[in-house]
C-alpha cells in the first residue's frame, strides 16, 4: 500500500481559496443585485402595464425624471429625503382610499434639462382604466431642479385645514424645485374632484 503524505499548506490554500470564492459570490452577487436594483425604480415597467402603455403612446419623447437627471441641489435636497425611491415617480392613495394613484415627472429624452410634465394617473372608480391629469408643465430649462414624493395628507393638514381646504384624502403629492433663487415646495392634493395645490414650509 502506498501512503501519500499530506501537506499541510496545500490543504490551508484550497480552503482559504474555496472560502474567498464563496465570499466573493456573496459580497458581489449582492452588490449586483443592490446595482440592478435602483434604476429600475426609475423604469417605466415599475409602473402597471396600462400607464406604461399611455406613456409609450403619448409621451414617446418623454421620461421618467431619474436620479442622474437632477442638478446637484436637487440631488442634495432629494437623497437625505427619498434615497431608495425614484423622483420621478410617486405612488399613493390621492384620489381615493380604494385604490393607488400613480404621479410621474417626465422630462424630455436627450434633453431633460428642457422642461417637464407632471402627471397622475388614477383609475375611475367602478371603472377599469386610468384617467390621465396634467397637474403641471415647463417649457423651458430648469427641469433639473424638479422633484416629486408621496407625503401623508396629515403631516401638512390639521382638523381644521382639512376642513377648510377639503383635503379629505390619505395622501398629496409633493413637488419641490430646488432651484438656487426659487426654492419652494407646493403640495398637491384632491379637492372636490379636482387637483388643488399650495406652498409649503419644508
Amino acid at each position: 500500500m502506498i501512503h501519500i503524505k499530506a501537506n499541510p499548506m496545500s490543504a490551508l490554500r484550497i480552503v482559504f481559496s474555496a472560502m474567498l470564492l464563496l465570499l466573493s459570490v456573496l459580497f458581489f452577487g449582492h452588490g449586483a443585485a443592490r446595482a440592478n436594483e435602483k434604476p429600475e425604480l426609475c423604469k417605466p415597467e415599475s409602473l402597471p402595464s396600462e400607464i406604461q402603455n399611455r406613456l409609450k403612446e403619448e409621451y414617446g419623447s418623454w421620461k421618467i425624471q431619474e436620479p442622474t437627471d437632477l442638478s446637484q441641489r436637487a440631488r442634495e435636497a432629494w437623497e437625505p429625503e427619498k434615497p431608495l425611491t425614484c423622483p420621478g415617480i410617486a405612488v399613493g392613495h390621492f384620489e381615493s382610499a380604494k385604490s393607488l394613484s400613480y404621479a410621474v415627472l417626465l422630462v424630455p429624452t436627450g434633453h431633460p434639462e428642457e422642461g417637464y410634465r407632471f402627471l397622475v394617473f388614477s383609475q375611475k372608480l367602478g371603472q377599469p382604466g386610468y384617467e390621465v391629469r396634467v397637474l403641471d408643465k415647463l417649457d423651458e430649462k430648469g427641469a433639473a431642479n424638479y422633484y416629486i414624493q408621496s407625503t401623508p395628507i396629515s403631516k401638512f393638514f390639521d382638523e381644521a385645514s382639512r376642513k377648510k381646504f377639503q383635503a379629505h384624502t390619505m395622501d398629496g403629492i409633493l413637488l419641490t424645485d430646488s432651484g438656487e433663487n426659487e426654492y419652494g415646495v407646493e403640495v398637491y392634493f384632491w379637492s372636490g374632484g379636482r387637483y388643488r395645490h399650495e406652498p409649503i414650509d419644508y
